[in-house]
């Protein structure tokens, strides 16, 4: 049995023990072209460079500059790239934040932030691609593929997920005692579409 079959089994037992409880609203079908990457605005004033794992934690545009490959050297339950600060965009520019399947790391992480963007990048290889935990998030235009979890949002305000491609993860998109509206994302081929805890 392979990493990735234990890692399956594990989620989808876990799954078998939740009942639906947070809402999840749907606007729209499948936007067609919704997996291209939109150039970074050039209204974004102070736009700040990334390069490499970091925790963000002062409002602000951010863009990636390059890829992330293997982890970015990220440690077991860390996020490569963490947002703690209200009012940050941060976008991928196109780029692939790339895992390494190690337990509980996500390839972005939104912590208590409120009015945060994510667009424009790639997650793949993680525990979980994008985590909201507290705060809110808005999730745009991102494709999050060979994860546990695509898109997990925990005990936040509010998230937004629109235009994204989530599959071919364990789970696509996972809330825990959160409002998430979906529109115009593609949302197939993954173990288990939506998880709905309370």
């Amino acid at each position: 049995m392979t990493l990735r079959d234990v890692r399956r089994f594990g989620v989808l037992v876990a799954a078998l023990a939740v009942a639906a409880g947070a809402n999840v609203a749907f606007a729209g079908a499948a936007v067609p072209g919704a997996s291209a990457f939109d150039a970074p605005s050039s209204t974004d004033a102070a736009q700040r460079t990334v390069d490499s794992c970091t925790t963000i934690d002062e409002p602000g545009t951010y863009v990636l500059s390059k890829k992330i490959e293997n982890g970015g050297k990220t440690a077991i339950s860390k996020a490569c790239i963490e947002i703690t600060a209200d009012g940050v965009t941060f976008d991928g520019n196109g780029h692939l934040i790339d895992g390494r399947g190690v337990s509980h790391t996500k390839g972005i992480a939104v912590v208590d932030a409120k009015d945060v963007t994510i667009r424009n990048v790639a997650v793949d290889d993680w525990h979980s691609g994008i985590l909201v935990t507290g705060g809110s998030a808005t999730v745009r235009n991102v494709k999050s593929y060979s994860n546990a979890y695509g898109v997990r949002v925990e005990d936040a305000d509010g998230a937004t997920i629109e235009n994204s491609t989530i599959t071919d993860n364990l789970v696509g998109v996972s809330t825990t005692g959160a409002d998430v509206n979906l529109s115009g994302n593609d949302i197939s081929d993954n173990d288990i579409r939506i998880q709905r805890e309370n």
